[in-house]
């Protein structure tokens, strides 16, 4: 399908040919754990103010004997609940849920051991992280499939964080919400991403 280039209508067979190509910005790994046994919690620590924002993707689970469940973030050491808040949009493909979380920055994504086979993913952008002015927001985009007889429905949800501190964030702390395990292979990624 010939494709006609938007900045000089010269038609090519190339998307790129005549447009300046887009680039999504420079992502630089700066740490991976993957787990290789069950942990109750996994932290990134002394974080570098030298980006612009951050990005986490994990794929993991826990070892609740359930279909699902969610983690806990906890930033910087700091245990003052009144300091988190969080909102999420989610569906099980028959509901959509939305939910406020006073006193939590909760993500979902992460089913529980009810499927040995099954991970979730997500995706967690921590937006001006290293900006003393303002508050830290957090969105993530999350889900997993456990359409079997056994482990019940998928989810998927959207989600919002506010760390209600100034402070630049130099450790991110992941626990499960229900005091389970995160399993053996789960895996976590910190990006910093330069503009």
């Amino acid at each position: 399908m010939a494709v006609i280039s938007i900045k000089n209508k010269t038609k090519s067979g190339s998307l790129l040919v005549g447009n300046t190509p887009f680039e999504l910005g420079n992502f630089e790994s700066i740490s991976t754990t993957t787990l290789t046994t069950a942990t109750a919690s996994v932290t990134f620590s002394s974080i570098p103010a030298t980006y612009t924002h951050l990005q986490i993707r994990y794929l993991a689970k826990t070892s609740r004997a359930a279909v699902n469940d969610y983690a806990k973030l906890e930033i910087n050491t700091d245990t003052t609940t009144s300091n988190y808040r969080s909102h999420t949009l989610s569906g099980d493909g028959d509901s959509v849920y939305a939910e406020a979380h006073a006193n939590a920055i909760e993500i979902g994504g992460f089913p529980g051991n009810t499927n040995a086979d099954m991970f979730g993913v997500g995706v967690l952008d921590f937006l001006d992280y290293a900006n003393t002015n303002k508050y830290k927001t957090i969105r993530t985009l999350d889900g997993f499939n456990q359409n079997s007889a056994s482990a019940g429905t998928g989810y998927v949800a959207l989600q919002s964080g506010l760390w209600m501190s100034s402070s630049a964030i130099t450790s991110i702390k992941f626990t499960s919400g229900t005091s389970s395990n995160f399993v053996a292979n789960s895996s976590f990624a910190l990006y910093g991403i330069k503009e």
